[in-house]
């Protein structure tokens, strides 16, 4: 099967010739050039990492409660006690990879990418394997990480570019697949 970044489509090109009179004269060609893989922009992944970050919040508040109402209930000396304040504390740095690797390992989206139609894929435009998302997932917990994605036309940030993944939208998924289909008689 064919990598979706070795696809390929018919593009023009601006062309300069001198006509009878030494005039500069402009004109177009058609050639075959590599296909760039629209990967959705910066401003749709900021908002992917808001609510994503939302969601992890609400549970990790949801945790601590729990854990906090364990800790009441119980009236657990000092020792269990802060051990139990400790795994309250780290709850969001444990949750935050836990959901992103759950979500994508599963459905090729979180919450973000559910509401803006997107879809996570590797580079043959399928499900990423159990690898890819790990790496994806932990990738994430780089200090700003978050900020990689800000500034290419079609974003591709750290997480992306390090576990050859790819955020489309399902349009862009749909085109890739016809032309794999097409390209690959």
């Amino acid at each position: 099967m064919i990598k979706i970044t070795d696809l390929t489509e018919l593009k023009f090109r601006t062309t300069y010739k001198k006509d009878a009179f030494c005039n500069r004269v402009r004109g177009k060609e058609e050639y075959i050039g590599k296909r760039t893989v629209r990967t959705v922009k910066s401003g749709p992944r900021f908002g992917h990492f808001f609510i994503d970050i939302l969601v992890i919040q609400v549970l990790v508040v949801c945790i601590q409660y729990m854990l906090g109402l364990l800790n009441l209930a119980f009236g657990f000396e000092n020792t269990v006690g802060l051990t139990i304040e400790f795994i309250s504390s780290i709850s969001g740095l444990l949750l935050y990879p836990f959901l992103y690797f759950i979500c994508e390992y599963y459905w090729q989206q979180t919450p973000g990418k559910y509401f803006t139609q997107t879809v996570v894929i590797n580079e043959y435009a399928e499900k990423p394997n159990v690898r890819q998302v790990a790496l994806r997932s932990f990738v994430r917990l780089v200090p700003f990480e978050a900020f990689s994605c800000i500034g290419d036309v079609y974003s591709h940030g750290w997480h992306d570019r390090w576990s050859d993944t790819f955020v489309v939208k399902k349009e862009e998924l749909k085109k890739l697949k016809e032309l794999q289909k097409e390209q690959s008689k």
